[in-house]
């Protein structure tokens, strides 16, 4: 017998076996569509997800359990994926500028992902900033020191007096590298492999002639020339000059809370946070003064008491309030805490309201350059890359648990006000920078220098 001639009897199918069959089918077809609808549900809130912040009870409780230093270095190496760069000492050409770049480097090695670089700027006058900065960052510290003509010589023998013959030297010694520039009408009086060699005999402790960090010196190069200050250019080597993934672009005169760094990273290393790290995102950190002759706050709730007592101020208050008021400012000054965690308190844009913001943020190396031709004295210098920032989108983090401090001294208007030289450099901005950065990178509403 064939297949083709075998028979098989089937029961015929009865009325109420149909019915029952199209119920079973109805049944699974809803089944299948309730577990396809669960699922994209579940992608949704995977994907749009933010913690809660103030009851991030299993945040917390990562922390406490906590990783040990090196799961956490582990953990960073991976989300982070980042290179290290090198640290050797290199005469550089940039733009109208010559660079002497790390003239000093660390003698800590550091990888890419393990801390955060605190990338700053000034002249040799600044310089008595760099210990009591360390002393609360205890990380590396990238300084671009502005020495053009004769204050070359004055800003290497107080680089000299700092890593030889300071008390805490160690400690410059084990965490700053150095970078010096100046234009190039003003160069030096000496052939550069002069201060090299400089470098390789140790300051005469004994019989130097400074005995503190600032040196002395009141009358510089910059000031015989009326020279203003390339703020941006410093900005830039520094920033450039990191080793690290992070960087805290800052002035020298902010001096940021003790513990910042390992409250961060394991902020940035707990998978609540890691969205951030998939977008355009910074990390900003509100800005305060104290008065002369008070301490600098070490932790959120004495800078709050402070705050209460009339002994500290929100950064240029009395200059230029907005551009440095945070989003969520007052729901920021409710939250203290006494366990060394960090979150984020409020995300937002550079617009409406605060277009004309002026954020100081933990970034990194990918963020827009600051605008070179821009001087300190014209004010409002860092304006240019938050309109180039906001056109892009980025997303602005406040951290709850971290601010910098000015050093003592409050600033007052009469102080700050330059008129002549800010109204110069405003109109530069729209006349010139503006239409450059739109023509670049296009339009986006809402922002604005």
């Amino acid at each position: 017998m064939t297949a083709l001639s075998h028979r098989v009897n089937y029961k015929p199918l009865l009325v109420d076996d149909a019915t029952m069959v199209a119920r079973r089918s109805t049944v699974l077809r809803t089944v299948l569509l309730l577990v396809i609808l669960f699922f994209i549900l579940f992608c949704l809130m995977g994907y749009y997800y933010q913690p809660k912040v103030g009851t991030d009870y299993t945040r917390n409780q990562y922390l406490e359990e906590g990783v040990t230093h090196e799961a956490l270095l582990r953990r960073l190496k991976t989300i982070l994926n980042c290179n290290k760069q090198s640290n050797a000492y290199q005469l550089e050409r940039h733009g109208e500028h010559y660079v002497l770049r790390n003239f000093i480097t660390t003698e800590r090695p550091v990888e890419c992902y393990e801390t955060i670089t605190y990338t700053t700027h000034g002249d040799h006058t600044f310089l008595d900033n760099v210990v009591p900065l360390l002393e609360r960052w205890l990380a590396p510290v990238s300084i671009a020191v502005y020495a053009p003509g004769k204050d070359l010589d004055r800003a290497v023998e107080l680089i000299r007096y700092l890593v030889d013959c300071h008390e805490r030297r160690s400690l410059v010694k084990e965490y700053v590298s150095f970078h010096l520039y100046f234009g190039r009408e003003h160069l030096p009086e000496n052939p550069i492999h002069h201060y090299r060699k400089l470098l390789a005999t140790p300051l005469d402790c004994a019989n130097t002639n400074l005995t503190n960090v600032s040196g002395g010196f009141v009358d510089t190069y910059r000031m015989e020339h009326n020279l203003t200050y390339p703020v941006n250019v410093a900005r830039n080597i520094a920033r450039s000059s990191a080793q690290t993934h992070f960087v805290l672009a800052s002035d020298i005169e902010l001096y940021p809370n003790p513990d910042f760094i390992p409250m961060f990273l394991r902020m940035i290393a707990h998978p609540f946070y890691q969205y951030t790290l998939h977008s355009p995102s910074v990390y900003v950190l509100p800005v305060f003064e104290v008065a002369e002759g008070r301490d600098i706050p070490v932790d959120k709730a004495h800078l709050l008491k402070a705050l209460e007592q009339g002994e500290a101020i929100k950064f240029h208050e009395k200059i230029c309030s907005n551009c440095h008021t945070v989003p969520g400012y007052a729901e920021w000054l409710d939250v203290v805490k006494y366990d060394y965690t960090m979150d984020i308190q409020v995300t937002s844009k550079r617009e409406g309201a605060f277009s004309s913001w002026e954020p100081i943020y933990v970034g990194t190396q990918r963020e827009p350059q600051y605008e070179e031709r821009l001087s300190w004295e014209g004010k409002a210098d860092k304006m240019t890359q938050g309109f180039i920032m906001c056109i892009l989108g980025y997303d602005y983090h406040v951290l709850d648990n971290g601010f910098l401090v000015h050093r003592p001294g409050i600033k007052t208007m009469a102080q700050a006000n330059r008129p002549s030289q800010q109204s110069k450099q405003r109109a530069f901005m729209h006349s010139t920078i503006e239409g450059e950065i739109v023509a670049l990178y296009g339009k986006r509403e809402g922002c604005r220098i």
